[in-house]
């Protein structure tokens, strides 16, 4: 097969031979001038230039194997230029130190250089191959002279910097194969050199205008040029450095800047940001100037629950009134909050989520997917809360919490529409600006009734949960409760009430009596499998019950724990008694007669089974008989009733009939 070596078209003598020519032919035609010998090798290695074969009987065998051979205009070289789209990109994302883009056509030479270049890399490593495979080295000396006329040809094509030197070519050639395409730009594009005012300038004039006082650009100014001239001295804080003037100086003189220029930085897109906080705070900067995340709404209901506090807009006459929500994300469902005058506590917290589950337990709903908090509130219930729920999310800024967006719809909303919402005096918007009314010089806010303020929020919340949905295409004639109930997520699990209740429930200590029951807020609640019992430890029986009221006030059902281990379920036994005179019992009397004696039959043979796994042992006496005396055994006849003495231990006695057989 042909090879092309230093521009050059070449076979082997194996090649020759391969093609259906002999050695004999090829040392006739180099003996008589038929054809050039272009390096002699080894073992069939020796390379015959093409182009020189004279006789056309040759070339016609070697065209039929190996291909037409190209006049010397028409070859193609071994360097190839192909335009580098990657470096085009790189170089579009870059800027100058000042933060201006790179000119357009700079950008056009840098690529064309990189991309004449890149050919060059692959013709060195076709020639390195190429001479590798006859024996030989390339020699670099002849080929960097004609590489460099080769890129000289190429610049007039691709314009870009010409390099006349072989040896600067080669050195601007390794600089880019080690540093890549930086290696091509300029090192003094956009320098300190050619800005009006240094980097190390900038940051200074920018940590003069960080400062708490919030200084105007006139006193920035000021205090920049003051520290040029000396009159006043500056440090860094964080290290203790002092700043040198002379450091800030361009040849030996001061760059003094005009009120414009220190404006134009300090009003830069990125220094603005960057200063945004230190001068009105993260609340402000998050709200103001970060990046705000894009979401789209879920399909099914509790898959999130959103919670926040809120300040009611009126006032009352024992100060603000804050309220503590659970929102249902999908639905908007408003879960019955928490009230209290002042600012919400941890205990206002618990109080919601009691509120929440007991709404998600009359309704019949499963645990939600998903709890979106803040963290200033929910930072001490972290631990339980991530085991309660599959997903926690402690949200970094107020804009994230997706209640946000319902408290807004909620109080501009049918509270406004119902005229509960005052709004704020401060408020940028005429519409959502509240009315205050000066007496004796001082603005007066009228004054509610906390019960008042309490009631009408209620209200509000009861109507905004039977509105039409907000988004009627995807839930078409539905409120937004009937959402919360028709399009409940179908992976969610039910929610465990043992689990549950030890965080949010009340707490009250007590102790199991006669195995059968505890006293939790002057009720009985009874065990509901006595198997419960083995959970206990070893001669405690004091327990902790966790339990929640129903809304009449209700205590059904009780939660027993010993420490971290759970014991079991208790129910009032209240609910299961019945009348003790015959003549007046009910069908429902009957039936918690029935539960009753079912339940002591079950104890019954719970005991008995347990009983029966334990062997009798009887013990077998080792002493000879001559040790024993003989001893006269006396008789007494048992006074009738004295004691009464169980046959064996299935037998039951009649404590009526014994009763009336005493007397």
């Amino acid at each position: 097969m042909y090879r092309e070596i230093d521009n050059t078209l070449t076979i082997t003598v194996n090649d020759w031979c391969n093609a259906g020519l002999s050695y004999a032919q090829f040392n006739h035609d180099s003996k008589n001038g038929f054809l050039s010998i272009y390096r002699r090798g080894y073992n069939g290695d020796t390379l015959i230039d093409v182009r020189s074969i004279k006789r056309p009987e040759r070339l016609n065998v070697l065209e039929r194997t190996f291909g037409k051979i190209e006049s010397e205009k028409t070859r193609t070289s071994n360097f190839t230029v192909e335009i580098d789209h990657k470096a085009r990109t790189f170089f579009l994302g870059q800027t100058k130190p000042d933060g201006t883009p790179i000119e357009p056509n700079r950008i056009e030479e840098y690529v064309n250089r990189a991309s004449i270049f890149n050919a060059l890399k692959k013709g060195l490593e076709t020639q390195i191959a190429q001479r590798a495979k006859s024996g030989n080295r390339l020699k670099m000396g002849e080929f960097w002279n004609d590489a460099k006329d080769w890129y000289l040809e190429q610049v007039e094509k691709y314009p870009c910097t010409a390099i006349g030197n072989a040896r600067s070519l080669e050195r601007a050639f390794k600089s880019y194969l080690k540093g890549g395409y930086n290696e091509l730009m300029h090192k003094n594009i956009g320098n300190d050199a050619a800005r009006v005012v240094s980097v190390s300038a900038e940051k200074l004039i920018l940590a003069l205008w960080r400062t708490n006082d919030k200084p105007f650009v006139k006193r920035v100014h000021d205090l920049y040029l003051e520290f040029l001239s000396g009159r006043k001295e500056l440090f860094d804080k964080s290290t203790g450095e002092i700043f040198r003037p002379q450091d800030f100086m361009h040849k030996g003189r001061s760059m003094e800047v005009s009120q414009a220029t220190i404006w134009n930085y300090l009003k830069d897109v990125v220094n603005n940001t960057a200063t945004y906080a230190d001068r009105n705070g993260n609340f402000a900067f998050a709200d103001k100037v970060m990046a705000k995340k894009h979401r789209k709404p879920g399909r099914f209901s509790l898959s999130k629950i959103s919670m926040d506090d809120v300040a009611m807009s009126r006032k009352s006459n024992r100060g603000w009134i804050y309220k503590y929500i659970a929102v249902d994300v999908v639905s908007g469902y408003y879960f019955r909050p928490t009230y209290i005058v002042g600012k919400p506590n941890a205990g206002t917290v618990i109080e919601t989520f009691r509120n929440m589950f007991c709404e998600l337990d009359m309704m019949g709903l499963p645990m939600p997917g998903e709890l979106e908090v803040e963290w200033h509130l929910m930072k001490e219930m972290r631990s339980w809360l991530e085991e309660m729920f599959p997903f926690v999310r402690f949200c970094e800024t107020a804009t994230e919490k997706r209640v946000e967006h319902t408290n807004k719809q909620f109080k501009y909303g049918i509270s406004k529409k119902e005229g509960h919402t005052r709004g704020r005096w401060f408020s940028p918007h005429e519409a959502y600006r509240s009315v205050r009314n000066r007496v004796s010089g001082d603005m007066i806010e009228p004054v509610y009734q906390p019960q008042t303020i309490v009631h009408d929020d209620l209200s509000d919340i009861e109507k905004y949960n039977n509105e039409l949905h907000p988004l009627q295409k995807t839930y078409p004639g539905m409120t937004r409760k009937q959402v919360l109930l028709s399009q409940v997520n179908p992976v969610l699990q039910p929610i465990e009430h043992w689990h549950l209740y030890k965080f949010i429930g009340n707490e009250t200590k007590t102790s199991i009596y006669h195995n059968d029951y505890c006293p939790v807020s002057n009720c009985e609640f009874e065990l509901k499998d006595f198997k419960n019992l083995k959970r206990l430890k070893s001669n405690d029986r004091s327990v902790t019950a966790y339990w929640l009221p129903d809304m009449e006030g209700t205590i059904n059902e009780v939660y027993l724990w010993q420490g971290d281990t759970f014991i079991g379920q208790a129910e009032n036994r209240a609910q299961y008694a019945y009348n003790e005179c015959a003549i007046e019992r009910t069908e429902v009397d009957e039936a918690n007669m029935l539960h009753q004696n079912k339940r002591v039959a079950h104890q019954y043979k719970f005991i008995k089974d347990e009983k029966a796994e334990i062997p009798k042992v009887g013990n077998f006496t080792t002493t000879p008989a001559a040790v024993y005396e003989k001893v006269e055994i006396m008789e007494n006849v048992q006074p009738k009733g004295y004691d009464i003495d169980e046959e064996d231990e299935e037998s039951v006695v009649d404590w009526g009939k014994f009763a009336k057989n005493s007397l």
